[in-house]
């Protein structure tokens, strides 16, 4: 225990950008310590489950879509390349998730302004560049930061393709200190998707910040709500009626903001 605390010490010593969010993690070991909500997994799982929709009846409820097309057969001989590309990378990242709904969600909303939080191979930016490409002006706010202990710097983002990457703009900081500054720069945003901190504190800190840069009619789109309460939580205190949809084992939530607000 002791030695896995000094090599995060180390990791985060030879990365000064990151010690605002070493400080961070260090008083909340201290002060904070976990919480209740950190173990509400089963009864969020159960609420999703009785909600929860597959990505094509998903993206028609959310869109009216009646197809859904993989990208790798709309976009095939990219596809492949970005295949190859992760193959190459030596640090196990996440998977694609579903890339499908980013995509078409961003399609359907003419998405000029994105932001995402967590990039890992960068399966998700390339969905939303992919989209993006199409409107001039448009931009994609990526933040990440690289997974501790784990040396992936190099190789965050690595299956989107440099003619991409005029559109994309990836700042590498935690949460805390990469997301006030992807907001400040697009300002209002046509649609977000948050896979960073997967904790309750992280998720009910970030969303509001990301609703309130929300335009009204965009989407707020959230990973992995299975894990704890948050996302429920914070749909009720938005009065949302969210979406839920479910790809293999995990859950995707989407909120829309009214076009009244």
């Amino acid at each position: 225990m002791i030695r896995s605390k000094l090599q995060t010490l180390l990791w985060f010593l030879q990365r000064p950008p990151l010690y605002p969010e070493l400080v961070r993690l260090a008083l909340g070991q201290f002060f904070l310590g976990a919480t209740k909500t950190e173990d509400s997994s089963e009864e969020m799982v159960s609420w999703c489950e009785e909600r929860s929709l597959d990505t094509p009846r998903g993206l028609e409820q959310l869109i009216g879509m009646t197809r859904v097309t993989p990208l790798e057969e709309l976009f095939p001989d990219l596809w492949q390349e970005a295949i190859q590309r992760e193959s190459r990378c030596s640090v196990l990242m996440g998977g694609a998730g579903n890339v499908e709904l980013l995509y078409y969600s961003a399609e359907y909303l003419q998405a000029v302004r994105v932001i995402e939080t967590g990039v890992a191979y960068g399966w998700s930016s390339l969905a939303f560049l992919l989209s993006l490409k199409n409107r001039p002006g448009s931009q994609l706010v990526s933040t990440d930061m690289p997974y501790r202990k784990r040396n992936n710097d190099p190789y965050v983002g690595c299956v989107v393709p440099a003619e991409f990457k005029q559109n994309w703009h990836l700042i590498r900081l935690a949460d805390r200190q990469g997301l006030p500054q992807g907001i400040q720069r697009l300002g209002e945003i046509d649609l977000c998707h948050y896979d960073s901190d997967k904790s309750y504190e992280g998720r009910m800190w970030a969303y509001p910040l990301l609703w309130q840069a929300l335009r009204p009619g965009g989407f707020l789109i959230s990973d992995d709500i299975g894990d704890n309460v948050a996302f429920r939580d914070f749909a009720n205190q938005v009065q949302g009626d969210p979406l839920v949809v479910r790809k293999e084992q995990k859950y995707m939530g989407i909120l829309v903001k009214p076009k009244g607000e």
